[in-house]
This record gives C-alpha cells, structure tokens and sequence, in this order.
C-alpha cells in the first residue's frame, strides 16, 4: 500500500498540508522517508511565506532535503526566549490570533512562550494518541490525568486531548490531591493508568501499594526520565506494573517519540513523518555519526503556528538504526540525560555536568540518585546533598568534599562564608525536592 494510502492531511494551508500516517508500522522504510520528506518541503514553503521567519532564517531557499537542514543555524533556548511572543513575532508563520498559548522553561530557566495554533495543537494530540496505541496495549480504559494543572502549562491538557482520541474514560485529578485521595480514587473507580511525571508516579505506587496496585496495570510517565532508581523501586512493591513514557515530547516541538510494547527506559521510536531529529556534537553544532551520542536538534514539521527550525532541545541522545520486533521502520532515539543543568549561587556556578563527573568517582552514576539541594536562610545558606538508597554505602560527607574539592566552583559553594553547613545525606526518593510541576531536578535552590 502507498504513503497516500496511510497518511491523512492534518496541518492545512491553503492546499499543501502536513501529512501523518495512522500507523507508522504501515510504512516501508523508503515510503516514510518520502513522506518526512514532502512534509518538510511543505513546512519550508510555508515558512518562506512569513516575513518574519523568512527573516531569521533567509538561507530557507537552499532547504529542501532534511540532509539540507545543516546550511540553517541551530536554535538555542536563548534565541526562542528573545524571539517569543506577545514581544516579538520572529518565528510566526501566521498571525498568532487564534491557538493554544503556553510555557515552557524546563531545566534552562528560560520562560519560552509558544503560540501553536489550533491545527497544530490538533496534530500533537494525534500524535500523542497513536504513540498510546503503540505503547500501552491493551488500550487504558479508566486513566488518572495527574500532571500539573494551569500556569500556561500544557501537559494536563495535552494528556486530556490524547485519552478523548484513545479513547479513554479521563480523571483529570492533577497533582495537588494527597496520595491517599489518588488511591482513594483507584480503588473506587477501577482506575486502571495514571499519567504523571515519574517521581509523583513512583511515589503514589511505592507508598499507596495496597490500596493502587490491584487496579492498575500500567504508568504512564512524561516531562522527564523515569531513571533506574524510581524504576527499582516501583518494581520493588509492583512488578506487574507496566511503566512507560506517555510520549517523549517538549512544549516547544511537540511529540518527538514513542515507545512500543518491545522497547522501555530510555528508547523511543521517531515520529518521522511529524519530526526531523538531528544528533550533533555538543560543542560545535556539527552532527555527528550515526550510534554516536550528541545533542538533541529537533525540527517540528507544521506549516501553521511558530517555526522552530533545529531547535536544540537541551536533551543528549542517540540515534540508532530502524529494526524493532513491533515491525516498525522508524529510527529510534536513545536518551542519554540533559545537557548541563546549572544554578547560581552567589557568584558561583554550579553544574550538574560537573557534579556528576565528580560524584561518579565515588560510584553515584545516574543523576536520578541525587540531588544537590541549597537551601537559602538570608544572608546565609545550607547545602545538602542527597544520596538514594540505590547509592554505594560508606559515602561520608568528608569524601565528597574531598572529591568536589577539584571542582572549583563547587568547593567555593561548600566552603564560602555564607555557607554554614554542608552534609551528605541518604535519603528516599520521595525526600528528594521537586519542582511545581513534579519535576525533581538534580540541582535545587530555595530562596
């Protein structure tokens, strides 16, 4: 069967649309590079027709092979944050009046507010519907929505629009009820999938067991990594239970990935026909060899709503070759964590990357297990590093003094005047502090 066979128009102007397939396993290898193909060629005519984003981007002319990306420069979060709306208009390439308004600041910091209009709206949440046909068989049927509500957040709604395409029945719950009002609920409505971010998912099931897990079969995660250490202890109290990513996507780009029934952690299938992913080396932008790890550049194919072309996402990743038991041609995307998270304290700079190099002499690994918390009492400041469990035992605060003490910054953070105390502490995950939108970062300050 051909690509018009499988694809169905979405994103419309005039008569060029952007096209997605119902089922990417449908779709030959060559088949659906056409199809990604044809879609960016769309996008590029559509985008040479807005003044403004003709402006940021006049080397558009030369763009019409994904391979031809390159010759554009790549977007940095800074760049977006200057050129968002209501204060500029740079990457429109309509006029921003009708649509879903929302933020994103992620682990940057950055506010970064997007105007996606409402057919572009409407091919996120299809593209967040057929990655749950693929990911959760049998389909959810009773889902708990408890991502973060409000403050131009858009996960509670996306994940709201996807279950109404399933379909599902919806409890939009949020994340504001207690955990024994969730369980409350699961038991009285045979509530089968929640939907959250990993650290609220991980605590509800480790810490509301009996009441939960006689209901649920599967949790759906979104807005960070699950990480192996909520995945140990989920599986610790809940083994039958399915985790799952809900959809690798960003605020800015949309739906980036997937996963199938064959594929966990950090793998996801590409949603080819509505992305271009690009994997370049982290400091010069350049890409680099297929397998190689780099950093994430993510083009969102749409013709209507903002622009982003190459926007770096601030994720590291991998791009590994089709081949998958699911019958799926698309490539699959491996992530490897965030590119350097940092903080300022003082005059300092604080960074995960930094961090983490150190404390990987003393046998913490994954950045799930830890967590560098400043915790501000004017004009001074205590600091706390938390361990999980998961961690080597017998690290003592000495030691990692010790090894922070090679890393300059750090060792200012510790040692200077306005610090009044530095300790190591084990601690379980859900002591670990999180952010409004139940993000738990490895870098966290109190003011």
């Amino acid at each position: 069967m051909t690509t018009e066979t499988h694809a169905r128009s979405n994103n419309v102007v005039g008569d060029h649309a952007i096209r997605l397939a119902d089922n990417l396993n449908a779709f030959s290898r060559s088949d659906l590079e056409r199809l990604r193909d044809t879609n960016l060629q769309t996008m590029v005519a559509a985008a040479r027709n807005s003044p403004s984003v003709n402006r940021r981007w006049p080397e558009l002319d030369r763009v019409s092979h994904p391979s031809e990306l390159t010759r554009l420069p790549i977007l940095t979060p800074q760049d977006l944050a200057g050129g968002s709306p209501p204060g500029s208009e740079e990457f429109l390439m309509d006029g921003g009046k009708s649509g879903l308004v929302i933020r994103s600041s992620g682990t940057s910091g950055l506010n970064k507010v997007l105007y996606h209009s409402w057919e572009f709206t409407r091919q996120v949440n299809r593209l967040g519907a057929r990655g749950i046909h693929a990911a959760a068989p049998p389909l959810p049927r009773r889902v708990a929505n408890c991502m973060h509500p409000a403050e131009l957040g858009g996960a509670f709604t996306f994940v709201q629009d996807v279950l109404q395409l399933v379909p599902a029945l919806a409890f939009p719950l949020g994340n504001k009820p207690s955990m024994a009002h969730i369980a409350e609920l699961v038991r009285e409505h045979g509530i089968d999938t929640i939907v959250s971010s990993p650290s609220h998912g991980a605590e509800l099931v480790a810490t509301e067991t009996a009441a939960t897990v006689p209901h649920l079969r599967r949790l759906l995660y979104m807005g960070e990594p699950v990480g192996q250490a909520r995945r140990d202890a989920i599986a610790a109290v809940a083994p039958e239970l399915t985790v799952r990513s809900f959809a690798y996507s960003t605020t800015e780009t949309g739906p980036i990935g997937y996963q199938c029934a064959h594929i966990s952690a950090a793998e996801h299938h590409v949603h080819e026909d509505a992305v271009v992913v690009e994997i370049v080396d982290e400091s010069t932008g350049e890409p680099v060899p297929a397998g190689r790890p780099g950093a994430v550049v993510v083009t969102p194919l749409a013709t209507t709503g903002m622009a982003l072309f190459r926007y770096r996402i601030g994720d590291r990743g991998r791009m590994d070759p089709p081949g998958c038991a699911c019958g799926s041609q698309t490539q699959r995307l491996t992530l490897l964590g965030r590119i350097g998270q940092t903080l300022i304290v003082d005059t300092w700079k604080v960074s995960s990357d930094q961090l983490l190099e150190r404390l990987a002499a003393l046998g913490v690994l994954d950045p799930a297990d830890c967590q560098f918390q400043v915790l501000w009492e004017f004009p001074h400041y205590r600091v706390r590093l938390l361990l999980s469990p998961r961690t080597p035992t017998g690290i003592t605060t000495a030691a990692v003094a010790e090894s922070l003490h090679e890393a300059h910054h750090i060792h200012q953070v510790i040692t200077g005047p306005r610090c009044v105390e530095f300790t190591v502490e084990r601690r379980g995950l859900e002591e670990f502090a999180q952010t409004e939108r139940n993000k738990v970062p490895v870098l966290y300050q109190r003011m």
